[in-house]
């Protein structure tokens, strides 16, 4: 029975594409490092700041006060020819600004003592962009992410990762509708296969894992538990025309007691590893071999075919 293989989205990459610099290079890096390597901007004066001869190091061009640091607009570039353009509040970006990065990313959006903090985007090597919020310059709250091969997640961000509620879309059509854990499926979610295939259930690490229910495009139903990926516990199959399998699985395999409704035919059996280990000629003597494991589920064994099938039609 070849319907009782492995079923899990493993046909391809479940990874979610993760943005590039979950942590955004920020402009306090350049700025640190450029303190260290000169003595404070506010000592040096305000026609060394704006005077590009022979100044290897960096250059600014902007509004300056009488001390000498930098207030109100100006244009910083950074020893590795990184330029900054945007406000500045004591020597520190304030407000809006734009972070041209030598390697050809770009962040806009706004600071707050030198840190981003609120609306902002960063365009990274025209491969993907992300707009969206930044708290201490890492992406935090609402964001939106669309690489240029069209995938696409729009959702929570937690720590520069994808946390909380998402929604991920890769080029292909397969989505992903649920919880995230630190770039992660992890929770609840609803996998949306392109051949119409659907998974709801739960996740973890990327992986289904715990209860879920299955379903495909000809009507085929499955219900019950996995781990790591495969069927482990108890489950039912459902087919369309009457056709039902109840049991438990382990590793993916036909694995303890199941009970097999084509019909009006019906089959009691055990399994162990997916081969049937044992017959049952009757339905009394079956219910007297469960094990304690096993008896939890005893309810569904005892339904008949309608609330079964009723049950299944709902999910």
């Amino acid at each position: 029975m070849n319907e009782f293989s492995s079923i899990s989205p493993n046909d391809k990459s479940i990874h979610s594409t993760n943005f590039i610099h979950s942590s955004p290079r920020n402009i306090n890096s350049f700025l640190s490092n450029q303190n260290r390597a000169s003595e404070p901007f506010s000592e040096r004066s305000n026609s060394q700041f704006q005077s590009f001869t022979g100044m290897q190091s960096f250059s600014f061009i902007g509004i300056k006060d009488k001390s000498g640091k930098k207030n109100g607009f100006g244009i910083q570039k950074f020893t590795n020819s990184s330029i900054y353009k945007g406000n500045f509040i004591e020597d520190k970006p304030e407000g809006w600004g734009i972070l041209y990065h030598s390697d050809g990313d770009i962040h806009k959006g706004y600071y707050e003592n030198g840190i981003t903090k609120g609306y902002g985007e960063y365009y990274h090597l025209n491969e993907v962009v992300y707009y969206g919020y930044f708290f201490d310059d890492i992406q935090k709250g609402i964001g939106y992410e669309i690489w240029k091969k069209s995938s696409q997640y729009l959702g929570n961000y937690k720590n520069g990762k994808k946390d909380g509620i998402g929604t991920y879309i890769w080029e292909d059509g397969t989505k992903y509708k649920g919880e995230w854990k630190e770039n992660n499926m992890e929770g609840f979610g609803i996998y949306y296969f392109k051949d119409g295939k659907k998974y709801k259930g739960q996740f973890k690490n990327n992986v289904i894992n715990g209860y879920g229910e299955f379903s495909w495009v000809e009507g085929k139903k499955y219900f019950g538990f996995y781990k790591k990926g495969k069927k482990d516990g108890f489950g039912i199959y459902y087919w369309p025309k009457k056709k039902f399998f109840l049991g438990f699985f382990k590793e993916g395999k036909q694995h303890g007691i199941s009970k097999y409704i084509n019909g009006n035919q019906i089959k009691f059996n055990r399994w162990k590893n997916g081969k049937k280990e044992q017959i049952f000629s009757n339905e009394e003597i079956f219910f007297n071999y469960f094990e304690p494991k096993e008896k939890q589920f005893l309810c569904y064994f005892k339904w008949d075919i309608k609330k079964i099938k009723e049950f299944m039609e709902i999910i």
